[in-house]
């Protein structure tokens, strides 16, 4: 049986419903998985023949409700996994009257709805040449300090780790974590949280057998020691992803680890200012999808606690 993984419409006045009906158009998408489309038809009627098309939920936006209803075929066991297109998050906020401030945080919330429980999701990036997470996610940048904790970057190493040997099958993964400060703190001079907040994770993890090295200097090690390692830890949104999109945009995926789903991502926004020009690149939505596919048949590898 091949996976059935659900698309996501995203934001219709941006690029989302452009960039799934072109990636919809390679024929190897159909001998990976059964894609179907949440979305409302009126916006891929090219697929409409090819593709089963369900609609939103009932919601104020198209989108949101695009995304609930996926999110919970994935939970009834009604779909392998789901890959979103870019969403507007201030629209959402606005529009819904709940503070959206990405899949991420909204996934997490209705998975501990469902099952009545907390879970801890990692935001994962993936490409043909690394991979990154981040410990912070969508956060001021004056708010990470503080957001920081042992018992933060415990969760995340562990998510990191566990979905390396279930996900991509890596059995020995190794990982590295960056510093927070320049120069990761020059011994307490620039900083303490190297001292006080991830050492002291780094010891954890090596008692658990997890191959962790750092805190190294961001600004140095996107130089060329990323490549020694199976994964990279950085603390903030642009610390990581900065560097990770400047050499791997269209190419990369978003994957959610820590939750009992799967789901993948394009690894890039609304795209406004090119909306209806046909100048869109499907290219991250057809990498999402094909990663949706392949990490369906490992779901079942997935430990979601520590």
């Amino acid at each position: 049986m091949k996976p059935i993984i659900a698309i996501t419409q995203g934001e219709a006045r941006g690029i989302g419903p452009e960039i799934i009906i072109k990636a919809l158009q390679k024929p190897s998408i159909f001998k990976l998985c059964t894609p179907i489309i949440i979305g409302e038809a009126k916006y891929f009627k090219p697929l409409q023949k090819k593709v089963l098309i369900l609609p939103p939920l009932a919601s104020h936006t198209s989108c949101y409700g695009a995304l609930k209803h996926a999110a919970l075929l994935c939970l009834e066991n009604k779909a392998s996994a789901f890959v979103t297109a870019p969403v507007d998050k201030h629209e959402i906020t606005q529009k819904e009257g709940v503070r959206f401030t990405g899949h991420t945080e909204f996934l997490k919330n209705m998975c501990e709805r469902y099952f009545k429980r907390p879970f801890h999701p990692t935001m994962f990036f993936v490409s043909p040449k690394e991979r990154i997470a981040l410990v912070t996610t969508h956060l001021a940048l004056k708010n990470v300090s503080k957001a920081l904790s042992p018992e933060l970057l415990r969760k995340t190493i562990f998510n990191v780790h566990a979905g390396l040997q279930s996900l991509f099958q890596i059995p020995n993964p190794k990982l590295a974590l960056l510093g927070l400060n320049p120069h990761a703190g020059e011994g307490g001079l620039l900083g303490k949280e190297e001292e006080t907040i991830l050492k002291p994770a780094l010891q954890w993890a090596h008692r658990q057998n997890i191959h962790l090295s750092g805190p190294y200097a961001a600004d140095s090690f996107f130089v060329d020691r990323w490549r020694f390692f199976d994964a990279t830890l950085a603390l903030y949104h642009d610390q990581g992803l900065t560097p990770f999109k400047a050499r791997n945009f269209h190419s990369s995926t978003n994957v959610t680890l820590g939750l009992p789903l799967i789901r993948t991502s394009v690894d890039h926004g609304v795209g406004y200012d090119i909306s209806g020009k046909n100048k869109a690149n499907p290219l991250s939505m057809q990498v999402a999808i094909e990663w949706a596919a392949k990490l369906a048949k490992r779901r079942k590898n997935i430990p979601w606690e520590m």
